[in-house]
């Protein structure tokens, strides 16, 4: 069962904000049977979020949740990701256009080290730049074995940062990684290439 909240960004929102999130989350606490919660475009922030990670927090039930579009900047980026790091049972985790900038992709970047249930991470449009993705880089250099589709699409990644990427995949000979998107970042045909030659993976 889905629980679906969804964005309609011409002509509604349903703009849950805090008083939303709280509510949905009370709701949740007792959920026995909805597995995929789509939360995206409601204007959610940081404080929203952290009642929603709570819930996260001891619900055996949901597998995937949808947070895109939401303003929910590094400061939920991180509430989230303590509760992900060793709780829960999310398999499929989508943070696209979340303003979690560089700093939001370090507290994601520490739970990977740690989380043994997300296969599926979407982390498009969020400003990581080259610093976010060497953070995401140094966690995919320790074996993941959940870990098979990282979108990383429009984040101004330059060749440092997808170099970055790239070694660590080079370096971890158990990595789980089928699909890596670097699509529409800054990289060079220099940047481009050395990140063929150094992986399997195709960047899409």
């Amino acid at each position: 069962m889905a629980l679906i909240f969804p964005f309609f960004p011409y002509f509604l929102n349903f703009d849950l904000e805090f008083k939303g999130a709280e509510k949905i989350t009370d709701a949740l606490k007792e959920n026995r049977t909805i597995t995929t919660v789509d939360l995206g475009g409601n204007n959610i922030h940081a404080m929203g979020v952290t009642a929603i990670a709570q819930v996260l927090k001891d619900n055996l039930f949901i597998k995937s949740i949808e947070l895109g579009y939401n303003p929910i900047g590094p400061d939920g980026a991180k509430a989230l990701a303590e509760i992900l790091k060793f709780h829960g049972k999310i398999e499929i985790f989508k943070l696209g256009w979340c303003q979690i900038g560089p700093k939001g992709a370090e507290y994601i970047a520490d739970t990977l080290k740690y989380n043994t249930t997300i296969s599926t991470l979407d982390l498009r449009t969020n400003g990581l730049k080259d610093d976010g993705a060497a953070c995401l880089a140094r966690s995919l250099r320790v074996v993941n074995e959940a870990l098979t589709s990282l979108d990383l699409g429009f984040n101004e990644i330059w060749d440092k940062g997808a170099y970055a990427i790239a070694q660590a995949l080079r370096a971890n000979e158990d990595i789980t990684l089928t699909s890596l998107n670097l699509a529409n970042n800054f990289l060079t045909k220099y940047g481009q290439v050395k990140d063929f030659v150094t992986t399997s993976l195709v960047f899409i």
